[in-house]
């Protein structure tokens, strides 16, 4: 996989071994040179607010677990939908669950945000796909 130039990409998921294992396997495999990771869905909501002001918003790719604490994955969808174009247009989301639950399927497929729905642990084949999916007439 050819390198996105400036893609990044954000993980949003409570399990720090989770956060950790996905940072490396992206890192490694040269997906992405700035990988951001957030235990709690509100920081990274708030880490897209300060997004706004940037002249430019590089492309990016979020990894989003959808059962979580305090705001869960569709929760966090709910609040960024309110986001500017600006914003929504260069991000990418992806859902990530390591419990295929029917609802939580239905609800993701429901979404128009959500991209696809991938299974915890991340598998490098499956990620490269999609992400290469996203960005095909980029490379």
């Amino acid at each position: 996989m050819n390198s996105i130039p400036d893609l990044r990409v954000i993980l949003i998921d409570d399990n720090e071994i989770d956060l950790m294992l996905h940072e490396k396997l992206i890192t490694f495999q040269q997906i992405s040179r700035t990988v951001l990771s957030f235990a709690n869905a509100n920081k990274a909501l708030e880490f897209l607010s300060s997004n706004i002001t940037l002249p430019k918003i590089p492309p990016t790719v979020i990894l989003l677990d959808i059962q979580m604490p305090e705001m869960d994955g569709f929760e966090f969808l709910q609040a960024f939908d309110s986001y500017p174009y600006k914003i929504k247009s260069q991000c990418h989301i992806i859902m990530v669950s390591s419990s295929l639950d029917y609802s939580d399927i239905t609800r993701t497929n429901a979404n128009p945000l959500v991209l696809r729905l991938l299974r915890k642990p991340l598998l490098l084949k499956e990620l490269r796909e999609t992400i290469e999916g996203i960005f095909k007439d980029f490379l």
